[in-house]
């Protein structure tokens, strides 16, 4: 979301309750006294193309933008306080439980797909003092009618999400094991392998049929009337690996495209402060 909006929010407070309980006492304090000029500006250092976390602060200043920015989601698209939110592969990353958390206390149910073994213990780490109630399922996400019925969630959450479903589709072509291994070890091995797609031509004939019944699996677990929200960022650091930042750049369009092509009942929301490049919400017909 647009930086000098959520920079006014924080020094305004909005987000006090959050800082205080998910960051560091010395972060906390330390990002509580800035200015919106100041923060702004540190902002900017990080939330960039590509991100930057090498810098002090880099990755509780990214945490912050996140978190604060599905925040600000829930509230303009008035997610109820009761909501079911679903995340497909959320890793170990816990931006987005943070937020709901925040948004409505101990009302929200959240339930997220994993995979990778090592990435479901790290999760279950970082989100265990948290107040909603939290369910991970060792299984993929394509799987996730085994245990919901439809129309059960009130929003699906994509967050950087849009890679690891193309280089899942991809490692299940090549053999690669994503499900016992360290993915962080493995990954370089999946992002050449995507590339490598991508550079043929043939990234579309491998990973679309897939991509698209993943998206519908996740229409039907939606409410009528709920939203899919995907974001994507670039990291630094991939270019050394043989990775295009201007190919990772264009993973929301890229599905954009794919899921008007498909026609799968989501119509889009353009919310001003979101950029269209990095964010697309999606609401069920």
């Amino acid at each position: 979301m647009d930086l000098n909006v959520l920079a006014k929010q924080v020094e305004a407070g909005k987000f006090e309750q959050l800082l205080v309980k998910q960051f560091p006492e010395e972060t906390a304090l330390r990002l509580g006294k800035m200015t919106a000029a100041e923060l702004e500006k540190e902002l900017k250092q990080v939330i960039r193309v590509p991100i930057q976390l090498s810098g002090e602060m880099g990755p509780e200043l990214f945490e912050l933008f996140y978190t604060a920015s599905w925040f600000n989601l829930f509230e303009r698209l008035a997610v109820p306080a009761n909501a079911m939110l679903f995340e497909i592969a959320a890793g170990d990353t816990v931006y987005i439980p943070k937020a709901l958390d925040a948004y409505t206390g101990k009302g929200a149910q959240y339930a997220t797909a994993n995979l990778n073994k090592e990435l479901s213990r790290n999760f279950r780490a970082k989100t265990a003092g948290l107040r909603i109630d939290i369910r991970v399922i060792e299984d993929d996400g394509a799987h996730i009618l085994n245990y919901y019925g439809g129309e059960s969630f009130d929003v699906i959450a994509l967050h950087h999400a849009l890679n690891d479903i193309i280089q899942t589709i991809i490692a299940s072509k090549e053999g690669i094991d994503t499900v016992n291994s360290n993915w962080w070890t493995i990954e370089p091995q999946l992002l050449q392998a995507v590339m490598d797609y991508y550079n043929r031509g043939e990234l579309k004939n491998a990973a679309y049929e897939s991509f698209i019944r993943i998206i519908s699996t996740l229409g039907r677990l939606l409410k009528q009337g709920g939203y899919m929200i995907f974001d994507n960022c670039t990291h630094a650091g991939y270019e050394k690996l043989g990775y295009s930042t201007e190919f990772h750049s264009s993973y929301i369009q890229l599905a954009r495209e794919w899921i008007q092509e498909a026609d799968v009942g989501l119509e889009e929301v353009k919310l001003e402060q979101y950029n269209s490049k990095w964010w697309m919400i999606l609401q069920k017909r």
